[in-house]
């Protein structure tokens, strides 16, 4: 079973980014979401679950972060950056508000991120054209 796990091919999903500039694409939970992996679903129900908070196979759902609340994982629902992005009316990441990179930010995505860069390069874009 194992050797047969290492030798599955998945399809590529295509690049979904989320407002915090991490590619959803590359989610575990989202993944199993839009591949309807039971499989995959159940091992991180399991793996996700903490003292207090059991998930079960039906919590392992997401359609990323831009998704209306009943497609939302309650990890990202609760999401301060999404939040924020929401209530600033954000188009495509946190890169293109004028307070970025505020305090959420800066005490949330490290720097030397790949989310951090692709936000910083948004920024540079949107406001290199209102100079």
């Amino acid at each position: 079973m194992e050797n047969e796990d290492k030798n599955r091919i998945e399809p590529e999903l295509p690049s979904h980014p989320a407002f915090c500039g991490f590619d959803c694409a590359a989610c575990p939970i989202y993944q199993a979401t839009l591949l309807d992996d039971e499989e995959l679903k159940q091992k991180l129900a399991e793996k996700y679950s903490v003292p207090g908070r059991k998930l079960m196979k039906a919590d392992i759902f997401c359609k990323g972060c831009r998704a209306e609340k009943r497609y939302l994982h309650p990890f990202c629902e609760e999401c301060v950056i999404r939040c924020c992005a929401l209530s600033h009316d954000l188009p495509l990441n946190c890169g293109e508000c004028p307070d970025y990179p505020c305090s959420v930010i800066l005490e949330r995505i490290p720097e030397e991120s790949d989310s951090r860069r692709c936000m910083d390069a948004a920024h540079k874009d949107c406001f290199k054209k209102r100079v």
